[in-house]
Order: structure tokens, then sequence, then C-alpha cells
């Protein structure tokens, strides 16, 4: 299947018709579509779901409204509504053994409150009335719309697949639609109803009014599941886009400082914690200097008073020994002269008393007067000193940590914003976590409502099984009857295992394809060495090279995205389809490592056909350089803001984002 042309008329912000050619060459795949936002993108990519699958379709914000309140809203506002709007999709596809052109056409007016749509297909030019009436049923032969998921995507599709619990969604519905798996679910159930319908043909009346009205009760809970279903999934998107609101309200708090605000009674707290430890350590730092530790500062000096006292304190000794022994020599040579005539005796021992006091006592006398006595100045040895320096300085240290971490709190006391802007902030963050919790209340209750629904259906279902076996003896009345029901329990018991094992050895191809192209995509190429499927939960993981799971918080959210792209490339390559990818927005959610990947590996070789929806923020500059060789043609999306309109002109986006023609 290949696209070759879609027209828009009145669609959205398309004014009039637009033609677009989408027809490219096998070596050269990728239609490129440069648009700013708001100019037309997704737009174009809803005018081809639309026109393939109409109320099946799903287009942004259709899950909100009702089918014909979205056609009503989707014809340009420009144009009377009675002149209505359309889209045609025309594709080359294989038909009845043959390649055909096949061409749909979609198209809608108001006409008072209500909404007449038309549709029609040709085929190579010529109206099919079948397949214009039963076109639901021939489209899944092209492009079936369980799987359209896989080739109709956009960069936020990928960022939400990155979660592991919406690519086990994504994996169990590709699984089962790509395989074949519903289809052998689908004739399990069949047989069933082949079985009661043979156990209920010969129910007496009373008894069949019985089962009859058990099959009613279970077919009306039945029937009340795909609303929930289709509830559920209209609030998972609210609740997606409520998250992405919450991000961005949590971002914008935190930008005008939120956080700090929140925290302002701590803060104030702290201050004064350290306030009162400033003035403690600063009050011990006072009592300290009133001791003697100023003599710190002079510690070297002090050293030497103490020996210069000490020095002077001997000679004042010497010199009190010397003076009181002249004067006891001089009394005992007074008593000498009295008591011996001989003068020349009396000389020498008045000669030997001098010479030994020389020799006794220093001579030295005091260099200075100290102005601390020496018995003051010992009491502060050395140990004391560097006792008192070494609190000094821890204290110091104390203080100047306080100091520090005081200046800190006052400083972000200082940037603390205006009350009213953390006002406005905070209840627009409260307001974005309400919805968020109701969203999540009403999934909730929607999960216990199904769980219930699920168990009614269960009971209800015991009961009608016992009443059939109850009957079962005297309704199988016949050889016939009871052959039929006998083999159709066998078919459904050989199902049951040809699912079993259809399901295994597919999941294991479709591991070995995601590992595949994962590995293709990835930079760290040993992060990776095989890729794991849950048979029952269809939870994808990733192995280590000892085949230990590598928990999530080791991929980046780049390469989670990776896996996501992986997931889709392996689910498409499964499908044995040829079908055209068409990708919004492919890079928006990348960061530039990982989306020069995809343009290098992934959309040159994505499908025989790719079309490519870009900003002018993604597909430029070395992007669009690497592309240039698969480019088969390039459009670009002018919105004029005056006119309402958008209009779609070959060319792209040139280094300066004006019009660069073809």
């Amino acid at each position: 299947m290949i696209f070759q042309e879609l027209v828009l008329h009145n669609f959205g912000v398309y004014q009039g018709r637009r033609e677009i050619s989408l027809a490219v060459e096998a070596n050269k795949p990728i239609v490129l579509i440069g648009a700013l936002n708001g100019g037309g993108k997704t737009t174009f990519l809803d005018a081809m779901q639309l026109a393939l699958y109409g109320k099946g379709a799903k287009c942004t914000g259709r899950e909100r409204v009702g089918y014909h309140d979205y056609l009503s809203s989707m014809i340009n506002r420009n144009v009377p509504p009675s002149h209505g709007a359309g889209v045609e999709l025309s594709f080359q596809a294989r038909a009845q053994g043959h390649d055909s052109t096949i061409r749909v056409v979609r198209t809608w007016q108001q006409r008072g409150q209500d909404i007449r749509e038309s549709f029609e297909v040709l085929r190579d030019g010529i109206v099919d009335a079948v397949a214009s009436d039963r076109w639901q049923e021939f489209v899944e032969d092209f492009m079936p719309s369980q799987i359209a998921d896989l080739f109709f995507f956009d960069g936020e599709k990928i960022e939400a697949l990155a979660d592991p619990q919406r690519s086990a969604a994504l994996l169990r519905v590709g699984v089962h639609s790509l395989l074949g798996i519903d289809l052998v679910e689908e004739l399990g159930h069949s047989l069933q109803h082949v079985e009661k319908r043979k156990k209920t043909s010969h129910i007496s009346g009373v008894d069949r009014q019985g089962i009859e009205n058990l099959q009613q009760q279970i077919g009306a809970l039945q029937n009340e599941k795909p609303q929930l279903i289709f509830k559920r999934d209209a609030f998972e998107k609210e609740l997606e886009a409520a998250r992405k609101h919450l991000d961005n309200a949590h971002e914008e708090f935190r930008r005008v400082g939120g956080e700090l605000f929140q925290r302002r009674h701590e803060l104030l707290a702290q201050k004064t914690e350290l306030t009162l430890r400033r003035d403690s350590v600063g009050g011990k730092l006072r009592d300290l200097s009133a001791t003697t530790l100023p003599l710190c500062f002079c510690f070297g000096l002090v050293g030497k008073t103490i020996d210069l006292a000490r020095q002077d304190e001997n000679v004042r000794v010497q010199q009190t020994l010397l003076s009181e022994a002249e004067a006891r020599d001089k009394t005992l040579v007074q008593h000498l002269k009295k008591v011996l005539s001989d003068r020349a005796v009396i000389g020498e021992i008045s000669l030997f008393l001098e010479l030994d006091r020389a020799t006794r006592y220093s001579q030295e006398s005091s260099a200075s007067i100290p102005l601390v006595p020496v018995s003051l100045l010992t009491e502060f040895n050395e140990g004391e000193l560097e006792r008192l320096s070494n609190d000094s300085h821890s204290l110091l240290d104390e203080l100047s940590d306080v100091n520090e971490r005081l200046a800190n709190v006052e400083r972000h006391l200082l940037a603390m914003p205006d009350d009213a802007v953390i006002l406005q902030a905070q209840q627009a963050l409260d307001a974005c976590r309400v919805e968020t919790a109701l969203l999540n209340e009403k999934i909730v209750a929607i999960d216990t409502e199904r769980a219930t629904l699920d168990d009614k259906v269960g009971r209800l279902e015991q009961q009608l099984n016992r009443e059939m076996e109850r009957l079962s003896q005297h309704l199988l009345d016949d050889d016939m009857s009871i052959q039929i029901v006998k083999q159709s329990m066998r078919a459904r018991e050989t199902l049951a295992k040809f699912r079993e094992r259809l399901l295994y050895a597919n999941l294991e191809k479709l591991q070995i394809g995601i590992q595949s192209f994962f590995q293709m995509l990835l930079r760290k190429r040993k992060l990776v060495h095989g890729i794991s499927i849950d048979p029952e939960s269809f939870q994808l993981s990733v192995l280590s090279e000892a085949g230990q799971v590598v928990p999530a918080h080791r991929l980046s959210a780049g390469e989670r995205q990776l896996l996501a792209v992986a997931t889709l490339w392996a689910l498409a390559h499964a499908s044995g389809r040829h079908l055209p990818a068409v990708i919004d927005t492919p890079l928006s959610r990348l960061d530039s490592r990982h989306r020069e990947t995809l343009v290098k590996h992934y959309f040159p070789f994505a499908s025989h056909q790719v079309i490519l929806l870009s900003t002018d923020k993604e597909v430029v500059g070395e992007y669009l350089d690497q592309l240039e060789p698969f480019l088969g043609r390039r459009y670009l999306i002018d919105h004029d803001e005056e006119l309402g309109t958008s209009k779609i002109q070959e060319g792209y986006f040139s280094s300066n984002h004006e019009r660069s023609l073809a």
C-alpha cells in the first residue's frame, strides 16, 4: 500500500481545496512536511485517519465529543457551515489479485443542527458501490484499524510508550491483531455459542425463558464494557494532559520560588538558632580573651621574658650571697687582727677569702628589671598557652561556620518571593493536583465498575453453566447434538493449545525483532543483550548479558523512547504488511543525540513510504542534510493569521526559517 494523494476541502485550518501529492520513488521514500506549531500538521494527520476510518478514527480531541460534533467542528470557520467540508485519500493497494488505485471521498455539510455525511469509494476511477457500503470491512484488508497506531503516531505517543504500562497495552493489541490470536479467541467464543444453542434447542418453554433471561443479562452487562473502556481511554488522555499541566505548574511554582517560600518557617527557625549559636560562641571567645589568651600573640616573647627573669633572679641571688660572704669575711679579718699579731698571715687569709668569693659567686650585674615576677610568669607554661590557642581556634572556626550558614539563610530570606505571586502559583498547582486526583479517582472508579461488571458476568455465566449442565442430559436427546457438543469442546481445547503455541512462538520472534531494532538505534549496544515479553501481562523487559532484567532507571528517558520506537518498528515489521508510516513531530521529545539516531537509522528505513510532519526545530540543519538523499517530496505549510487559513506549497524551511523552494 502506498498513499498517492490527500485532498483537504475546508477542513480545519485549510480553507478551500488543497491537493497534496504523496507518491514517492522506492529509493526516496520520505515525504517531508514542515509547519510551525498550530500551522496544521496534526490536522493533516487527522484528515488521513478520518478518511480511512470515519467514526473509528483516532483524531485529536475526538474522544471528548460525538462524531457529528467533531465533523461540525472541523468545518473551516471562515466558510458557512452549510458549505461543509471533506477529505479525500487515494492510495495504491493490491485488491482482488491485482494492483488498484483506491480513492475514498468523505464529505459532510451542516443542515440546521444536523450533519449530513456522504461517503463513496472509487476503484480505478469507478464508484464501487459494494466497497462504499461495506467500507469498514474493506479497510481492514488494507490497513486494519487495530494496528493503525503502528503506522500513524506522533512524538507524544513515542513518549507515552516509553512508559512500560503503555507499551504493554500496545504489545497486547498488536500481538493479538497481527498474529490472529483475536480470531482464534473469537472462534472459541463462537463454538461456545454453538454448544449453548445445541443445548437449548430442545428446552421447554419455561426452561428456555430462564436460559434466555440469563443470556440477556450477560449480554447486557457485556455491552456495557465498550462504553467503560471508551470512558477510561478518554480519562486516560485527560489524565495525561493533566499530568503535563501539573508538571508545568510544578515548574512554574519552583521558578517563582515556591519551594523556597515553603521553607520560610524552617529558614526563620534556622536563623534564630544560628544567631543564638553565634552569640554563644562570641561570649566564649570574650571569656577566653579576659584570661591570659592575649599572651598567645607574643608566645615567643613570653618565653624569652621567662628566661631573662630567671637569669636576673640568679644574678640577684649571687649578689646577695656575695654580699653576705663579704660581710662575714670582713668580720673574720677584723677578729683575726685582734687575736693575731702577724700581719702577713692576716694578709694571706684576707687574700684567700677574696679569691674564694670570686670563685664561688658570680660578679654579673642584673641586666633588666622584669615587669612581671618570675613566680607569675612561670605559671603560663607552654602547654597551657597551647591549650588556650587551640580552644580559641576551634571557637573561631565554629564562629566562621555559623556566620557563613547564617549569611546563607539570610540570603534565602532576602530572596523570598512576594506572597501574591506565590499564592497565584500555589493555587494553580493545587488546581492541577485536584484535577489529576479527580481523574485518577474516575479511572479507579471505572476499574472498580469493570471489576464489578466482570464479577457479575462471571457469576451469571456460572449460573448459566449450572443450568445447562442440569438440563444437558435430557436436552441432548439425539446422537447428533451430543457429537456436535463433544466435537465443539474438543475443538475449543485444541484452539486453546494452538493459541498458546502460536503466542509463544511469535513472541520469541517479536523479542528478537525488538532487540535487533533497538540495538540499531541504541548507542550503548552492550547495555542490551536480550528482550523479554511476558506472555500474560505483555510487560517488556530489557535483559543484561547475565540474563538479568535491566532496571528502568538505568535507561535514560531518551533510551526508553528509542525502545518504544523499536517496539513500533518491530510490530510493523511483524505485520508483514507494506504500509506507509505517518509520523507527526517525530523528534520533539528527544535530545540531540537520540534525534540523530532516528534520522540516520530509522526514518529512511521505517517503511517504503514515510511521511514526516516536522516543526522548524526538528528536521532542520544537519538532520535535514542527513535525510536529503532519501527525500522524495517536501512541503511547507504556511499559516496566514489574518485570513485564518493554511496553505501547502512545495518547499521547506531554510536556515532562516523562510520558505525554501524545492
